[in-house]
């Protein structure tokens, strides 16, 4: 995913797709230095329930599409 998908997934509240599993949506986005200086863009992810959130880095994040169904589901 893109900085700019992921801003207008963030937007929007869009479900994404992380490790084969549909999240409900995007709930921040982060930016971070590395300890080599290096910035890292990070996506806050919300469960489908709303209780627990996963950090992943944007790059191994997707947009949800029926093309691009998650297999595994949060319940």
């Amino acid at each position: 995913m893109t900085n700019e998908e992921a801003k207008t997934a963030l937007f929007n509240r869009t479900p994404v797709i992380f490790n084969n599993t549909e999240y409900l949506y995007i709930s921040a986005i982060i930016y971070r230095y590395d300890k080599y200086n290096n910035l890292i863009v990070s996506a806050e992810l919300t469960d489908k329930n709303k209780r627990s959130v996963t950090i992943a880095q944007i790059k191994d994040v997707k947009p949800y599409d029926k093309q691009n169904q998650a297999t595994t589901f949060l319940h």
